[in-house]
């Protein structure tokens, strides 16, 4: 009886197991045959589910956004304050070790989007800020409807993704202390409320 592969599940599987051979080169110093080593598959298997180096990381940042959607879904359905979920969203890549390595092969998908921007990558980078814009939106909006934002505040979810990246970029700098900034927007986001 022939074995049956899920390919997107080996897809995956390939992937993850290069999390900390790309965390430890950098995308530009992997080979793949460093990946196919690490796989424990050969050369040409990587290129059965993959075009690209670049690919894997797309792949390895596709599972980080399924994790943090379920994170996002726990963050949103606590019973905390408004500002105290912004608070989790916006530091969720800085809270601890693993978010911080995740952060790091983000950043690597940021520079690959930035270098590259082909239509694909920008499509993905679209579809990846959809996701979390529609998720600021809903926290916002309940923050409304309990009276701890001002009505129409929703509209800026949009531009509160920009600092959020604006923090994922500028976080190599140590000028920063993130929660501290963190911190300052949510003060200024909390100060239209009492501007009522």
């Amino acid at each position: 009886m022939a074995i049956v592969v899920d390919k997107k599940e080996k897809r995956r599987n390939i992937a993850l197991s290069c999390q900390e051979l790309l965390l430890a080169h950098g995308i530009d110093n992997l080979t793949i045959a460093q990946i196919a080593k690490t796989a424990g598959v050969g050369k040409g298997t990587i290129y059965e589910y993959f075009d690209n180096k670049e690919d894997i990381v797309f792949e390895i940042i596709t599972t980080f956004v399924v994790e943090y959607e379920t994170r996002f879904e726990e963050i949103s359905s606590s019973e905390i304050s408004t500002r105290e979920k912004l608070f989790l969203f916006f530091n969720l890549l800085f809270e601890n070790e693993t978010a911080r390595r995740h952060l790091v092969i983000y950043k690597e998908f940021l520079a690959i989007s930035l270098i590259h921007e082909t239509k694909e990558m920008l499509l993905f980078s679209e579809e990846i800020q959809g996701k979390f814009v529609k998720f600021l939106q809903r926290v916002l909006e309940e923050g409304m409807k309990c009276g701890e934002l001002k009505e129409g505040i929703e509209q800026y979810a949009d531009t509160m993704m920009i600092f959020a990246t604006g923090l994922v970029v500028d976080s190599r700098l140590s000028i920063y202390d993130i929660a501290k900034e963190i911190e300052h927007f949510l003060d200024m986001l909390f100060l239209f409320k009492q501007g009522d």
